[in-house]
């Protein structure tokens, strides 16, 4: 049996059919067609596609199932048919929702499909509900409009107020109102002044607060030692409070009350004249005895000597 051996011609034909079906695979890839996979194909019907284009992803819960197959529009609805593939592992139940979405901030958009519940599933060519959510663009948009409007009606008022200050304050006032600025730039520049020559005289003030500091301790220590004399003072006033003071005025008054007693002795001692009497003559004659002594004194002293 002879050996087969291609000709020049055949292996270029060959060379051909294998570069045209390499470069058929590349594209597809490139589209995001998986050739080599079974997917089952959904329709769904958009009246807006803006974003959305073929080759566009597909997710499930933020997972990538397929791909955008074919965006078609259809002229007597007026709306968009998009043709979805999607791997035949995943089961959709015939409820599923195909909601298109802003992928990113540059209005590039997504298919998700939100699982349904149903018990049953779509088949292969099967129809899905759509939805479409606000590009982030659209909701920053729509939160900030009410923002602006509220911006413009303060800008539109603070605009009426001026103008209404305007018309009120007159040449006289605005003058007046540069004069106060003047004096508050002149009141600003003192207060600098001041703040300046307080920090020259800063040696001087420390030396101040130290002798405040000093005086403080003296004082200190002379509260202390007030405190302790309060104390004495306390202790004393409790030993008085203590004290039978009442009963010893009772009895200095009693003592009183007998001594001014005219029948009493002391009372008759010191309300007669006869004690004085007594002691007046008894003074005269002691001082006549001292008399006599001193120029007799013989007749009083005698001597003896041994």
């Amino acid at each position: 049996m002879s050996k087969f051996k291609p000709t020049r011609e055949q292996k270029i034909g060959l060379f051909a059919i294998v570069t045209l079906l390499s470069l058929y695979i590349t594209v597809n890839y490139l589209k995001g067609k998986d050739l080599f996979s079974n997917r089952n194909t959904y329709y769904s019907y958009f009246h807006d596609v803006e974003g959305l284009t073929p080759t566009g992803p597909i997710y499930i819960r933020g997972l990538k199932v397929g791909t955008i197959e074919e965006i078609a529009y259809n002229p007597q609805r007026d709306n968009f048919t998009i043709t979805m593939k999607v791997s035949n592992r995943y089961r959709i139940p015939s409820n599923s929702i195909a909601t298109a979405y802003s992928a990113d901030l540059l209005g590039t958009k997504a298919i998700k499909i939100e699982m349904g519940d149903n018990s049953g599933f779509l088949s292969n060519k099967g129809t899905m509900v759509s939805s479409s959510q606000a590009g982030m663009v659209e909701m920053i948009s729509a939160e900030f409009k009410p923002i602006l409007n509220d911006i413009s009606k303060l800008i539109q008022t603070l605009d009426t107020t001026l103008n209404n200050i305007n018309s009120v304050i007159d040449q006289d006032a605005r003058r007046n109102i540069a004069g106060s600025l003047s004096n508050l730039n002149a009141t600003l520049e003192a207060t600098r002044r001041l703040a300046q020559s307080l920090g020259n005289s800063g040696p001087q003030i420390n030396e101040v607060i130290s002798n405040v500091n000093q005086l403080t301790s003296q004082l200190n220590q002379g509260t202390t030692s007030l405190n302790r004399s309060l104390d004495n003072v306390s202790r004393i006033t409790d030993s008085l409070s203590k004290a039978d003071l009442a009963g010893t005025v009772n009895s200095f008054k009693v003592l009183l009350e007998k001594l001014s007693d005219p029948d009493g002795s002391v009372g008759k001692l010191i309300s007669s004249d006869t004690l004085h009497n007594s002691v007046e003559e008894l003074i005269k004659e002691l001082d006549q005895l001292i008399g006599n002594i001193n120029s007799n004194p013989k007749k009083y002293i005698r001597i003896s000597v041994f």
